[in-house]
Order: structure tokens, then C-alpha cells, then sequence
């Protein structure tokens, strides 16, 4: 092939790229998906949602480690040195469940009677 031939044929292959190009650019300038970003309303909603749905995600996600991690506690509480540690883990969490919350200094009270016991 001479050079000018091959020149004319990567100048074609450049226009069908091209024409190709802006046709997807146009496509994605219609998508709605841009368009909420244009209309500062809907750009709000669309990111108070996705701040929903992340938050969500997070509580739903941290709920479950903790709920396999308890399992698992109460799984191992029969080995003889974690167990010990396991029983006293559970029954802290069931005391603190079981707390009266109108109690503002429950916490601090339980904190102390445990150390004046332990001393």
C-alpha cells in the first residue's frame, strides 16, 4: 500500500470512531441519570436517598458482625480459659440490658460497687 493510502484509511477509521463517540455522548446526555444532576431538587432527594440507603446498609451490616460475634462467644463459652471470660462478657451485656435507663448513673454505680467488691 502506498503512504497516502494508508493515511486516507486511519483518517476513515478516525471519522467512524468519532461518529461513533459522539453518538454514545449524546446518549448519555439523555440518560435521566444526568439529568438529576442538572435540577438541583432532585440532585438533593437523589443524594438524601442514598444517605438513607447507606445508613441503612451500615446498621443492618453492624448488626449482623455483632449478632455472629455474640454467637460465636456463646459458641466457645465450654473452653475452659476463654470460657470463664466469655460467661463474664455475656453477663455484662445481660446487666446492661436489663438496667433501668432513668437511671442517669447506673453505669457509675455498677463501675464502683464492682471495684469496692473486687477490693
Amino acid at each position: 500500500m502506498p503512504p497516502k493510502k494508508k493515511v486516507l484509511d486511519a483518517e476513515k477509521e478516525f471519522a467512524k470512531e468519532l461518529k461513533e463517540l459522539s453518538k454514545e455522548v449524546r446518549k448519555l446526555k439523555s440518560m435521566e441519570f444526568l439529568q438529576v444532576f442538572k435540577n438541583p431538587w432532585k440532585f438533593m432527594w437523589f443524594s438524601l436517598l442514598k444517605g438513607l440507603m447507606i445508613g441503612l446498609g451500615t446498621v443492618l451490616g453492624a448488626s449482623v458482625l455483632v449478632g455472629f460475634f455474640v454467637f460465636a462467644l456463646a459458641q466457645i463459652s465450654f473452653v475452659p480459659i476463654l470460657g470463664d471470660f466469655v460467661e463474664d462478657i455475656i453477663s455484662q451485656v445481660q446487666v446492661q440490658q436489663t438496667a433501668d435507663p432513668s437511671q442517669e448513673n447506673s453505669f457509675v454505680n455498677q463501675y464502683n460497687n464492682t471495684k469496692n467488691n473486687i477490693e
